[in-house]
């Protein structure tokens, strides 16, 4: 590897590690550790605690836990990693295909920039940008050594089989210079993708189709509109954030239309755009962002004039410029912060004032015991704090860590919750009524009015004895 080759791998991972140590995200973060606790402590996705996410991200967790312990620091160093990965991936491919193009450097260079600032935030342990790292990986080495770039996408398919799939047919369409060296990519994949998914599928396969598959026909509950609102006018603070999701829509379109390739980039462009269209917020932007980057930057290098090269040069700019400006607002106003109580918190820190609502929250809790956390009411449900499980160290009774609209909001569920319930009589409850947990969205979960029966049960069987910031802690009469 050459000097210069180290040098992007760490500026995109320092760029990244700006924020580090800053904030949680109690139902995103909270989820992913939680499973990995749960796959440390032996227990199997599917079959015994609900998981619409590919096996692979929840074992990667599981594994730093069995080593590490549960720590929120352990997995924003392996993501700060694997993103600046990433990053340089996306330079080499687009160095490769530039090759003997005018300044082809300087376009992998922009390719660069631009997907190491869509990759810098958020941090989140979701197992987005490892499937966008291994499908990078399996393009690069998709003309060399196609059937290892068939197993790269395959494995890529272990944490999102959409990405997955959509990587092996664009390594497919990229090793195809001859027929039989292009029909290894499909068979390592197909290989690779099988196994993983094999174990699961035989100890649970009704599970394994019913949240994995099942899943996509409840997503829609949280689908928000696009373009997304923007209320915020001619702020310069706000206006490039507000739009960078119609930008990067819009930049796909264009690649599109310049025919200036790599034709392969289509399948999975066109994958990461479905991904930002099912939920159009800012934690759905990271995909979509770095293929964008990566179709510009040799769309830019082959561009027969200069406009097609200025228009490439001023999209490439500004994705680079919206993750710059993120990062820079992140290290120059973090805000008051204090440390996360608890081992697990590991030097992470949030606001003072959930801080302290923690503290006093785990003194309570001092005495074992499981402990089930749910939002305001479980008939209409937006995200839970499956967080707070793993910062208490205290085990969630019943298999839900996840508080889906069209998952707990169903009596079946909630029927199944107070079993679990019964059969755990020392469980304490928690309600998170944080304004996050309360917020209605313009789409199905805001508008859902699903069981009480969960609801109901727990108000007649529980009492409230603390309220510390967002948490009340309710115990058994």
């Amino acid at each position: 590897m050459k000097p210069r080759d180290v040098a992007l791998l760490v500026l995109a991972a320092a760029l990244a590690a700006v924020a580090l140590r800053d904030g949680v995200a109690p139902h995103d973060e909270g989820l992913m550790l939680a499973w990995g606790q749960r796959i440390a402590d032996g227990q199997l996705p599917y079959r015994d605690f609900w998981c619409n996410y590919g096996p692979a991200q929840p074992y990667v967790l599981g594994g730093l836990t069995a080593v590490l312990g549960p720590s929120l620091l352990a997995w924003r160093i392996v993501r700060v990693l694997v993103g600046a990965v990433a990053a340089w991936l996306a330079y080499r491919l687009v160095r490769d295909e530039a090759e003997g193009a005018p300044h082809a450097e300087a376009w992998a260079l922009g390719a660069w920039a631009a997907s190491a600032g869509a990759l810098a935030w958020p941090l989140l342990p979701s197992p987005t940008v490892p499937a966008l790292a291994l499908g990078l990986a399996a393009l690069w080495a998709a003309r060399t050594h196609p059937a290892l770039a068939g197993a790269l996408a395959g494995a890529a398919g272990l944490f999102r089989p959409e990405l997955g799939v959509a990587f092996a047919v664009a390594v497919f369409w990229r090793a195809g210079r001859s027929l039989g060296a292009a029909r290894r990519a499909p068979i390592g994949a197909a290989a690779v993708f099988g196994l993983g998914w094999l174990p699961f599928v035989v100890a649970a396969p009704g599970d394994v189709a019913g949240q994995v598959v099942g899943f996509l026909g409840k997503q829609s509950d949280q689908r928000l509109p696009f373009p997304p609102p923007y209320h915020d006018g001619l702020d310069p603070n706000k206006l490039l954030e507000g739009h960078i999701a119609v930008i990067l829509v819009a930049a796909a379109v264009l690649w599109a239309a310049l025919r200036r390739g790599p034709a392969w980039l289509l399948v999975p462009l066109l994958a990461s755009v479905g991904y930002l269209l099912a939920r159009a917020d800012e934690f759905h932007l990271v995909p979509l962002g770095v293929l964008v980057a990566v179709g510009l930057g040799v769309a830019g290098a082959r561009a027969p004039g200069r406009a097609g090269s200025l228009v490439a040069a001023a999209l490439l700019a500004l994705i680079a410029l919206h993750g710059l400006d993120r990062q820079a607002g992140r290290w120059r106003h973090p805000g008051p912060l204090a440390a996360v109580p608890g081992p697990a918190g590991d030097g992470v820190r949030t606001t003072p004032a959930d801080a302290a609502a923690l503290r006093r929250l785990r003194a309570a809790l001092a005495t074992p015991g499981p402990l089930l956390v749910l939002p305001p009411r479980t008939d209409r449900v937006r995200v839970g704090d499956p967080l707070l499980n793993v910062i208490t160290g205290r085990r969630n009774p019943t298999r839900y860590d996840v508080m889906q609209p069209g998952v707990v909001t169903t009596a079946k569920v909630q029927r199944e919750m107070i079993g679990d319930l019964r059969a755990a009589p020392g469980t304490r409850v928690v309600r998170w009524t944080a304004p996050a947990a309360r917020l209605r969205e313009p789409n199905a979960s805001g508008r859902e009015h699903g069981a009480r029966l969960l609801d109901r049960w727990i108000a007649r069987r529980y009492r409230p004895v603390l309220r510390a910031g967002p948490y009340v802690l309710l115990v058994r009469r």
